[in-house]
C-alpha cells in the first residue's frame, strides 16, 4: 500500500512539473511587413493558469526605438498553449499584429534561452526562434 501511495504521490508531482507554464520575456524576429520586433512576456494564462500565454510588453520600429502608447501592449501575441511533455506546447494561438490575423500555434523550448515558435493555416507553418532577455 506505501509502495502505491508512493508512486501515485510521485506520478501526481510529475504531472504537474510537465504542466507548468512557459516564464520569461523573449525578444521576437523583426517582422516581413513592417520591420519591427516586439517583447513578449510568457507566464501563466490569467484565464487557466496550466496554459501559457505570451503578452506584448514593449515594441520597436524597425529602426529599434521603442513604440510608445503602442496600441497592442498588454495583449496576448499568444494564448491558450497546453504544455506536452518536457519541451512541447501545442493547442494554441498566435496573433500577427502587423496584419491582424490569428494562427493555430505551437512552440518548442530550443534552450533554455531559445524557443522556437510556429503559426499555421491548415498545413502550412511559419516558424521563428525567440532568443529569451530575462
Amino acid at each position: 500500500m506505501k509502495i502505491l501511495l508512493t508512486i501515485l504521490i510521485l506520478l501526481i508531482f510529475s504531472l504537474n512539473v510537465f504542466a507548468e507554464p512557459l516564464s520569461g520575456v523573449y525578444k521576437t524576429i523583426p517582422s516581413k511587413t513592417t520591420g519591427g520586433w516586439a517583447y513578449v512576456k510568457f507566464s501563466a494564462c490569467k484565464e487557466n493558469k496550466r496554459l501559457t500565454c505570451g503578452a506584448l510588453v514593449k515594441a520597436f520600429s524597425k529602426n529599434g526605438k521603442v513604440i510608445k502608447n503602442y496600441e497592442h501592449i498588454g495583449k496576448y501575441v499568444v494564448w491558450d498553449m497546453k504544455k506536452e511533455g518536457n519541451k512541447n506546447f501545442s493547442g494554441g494561438k498566435i496573433k500577427d499584429y502587423s496584419d491582424g490575423k490569428v494562427y493555430n500555434s505551437k512552440m518548442e523550448i530550443i534552450s533554455k534561452n531559445k524557443i522556437g515558435v510556429s503559426g499555421c493555416v491548415l498545413f502550412i507553418c511559419q516558424s521563428q526562434e525567440w532568443n529569451k532577455l530575462k
